[in-house]
């Protein structure tokens, strides 16, 4: 009868413990975690559209180095869209960046870690209209 009380108490512990990291959270590998851009680089001209993905991340924020050479569909989002909207004399670079912020809470959204930024870039390189250049991933 001792046996099966104690094959029913680790059974239960097998069962419990995987929900208790649930339950209560457990530190991750977050911290390192950097957010990837596809493409990381590409080439495009005047007018020229490129789709940007991110991965590792949960709600994604956008932005541009140079607002004036060119446009986001959207600032928020896992995907979005550029479009070039300069036509440089020589080529320039747009960096863009999402980030994406993780946040160590618990059930009662306390938590045991400041929320951390993670961050990811793209570099956009504006080639002039007429170069012989064209888009490449």
């Amino acid at each position: 009868m001792q046996y099966k009380s104690i094959g029913l108490w680790l059974g239960c512990l097998a069962v419990v413990a995987p929900l208790a990291f649930l339950l209560i959270g457990c530190e991750v590998d977050s911290a390192s975690r950097k957010i990837i851009i596809h493409p990381d680089s590409a080439t495009i001209k005047y007018g020229q559209s490129l789709t940007l993905s991110a991965l590792n991340g949960y709600v994604y924020t956008w932005s541009l180095s140079d607002n004036t050479m060119g446009t986001l569909n959207t600032r928020q989002g896992q995907q979005v869209t550029y479009t070039s909207m300069t036509d440089p004399a020589t080529p320039v670079v747009q960096i863009i960046t999402v980030s994406s912020v993780f946040f160590d809470t618990d059930s009662s959204g306390t938590g045991s870690n400041a929320p951390v930024v993670h961050t990811g870039e793209a570099y956009i390189t504006h080639v002039p209209y007429s170069n012989l250049y064209t888009t490449t991933e």
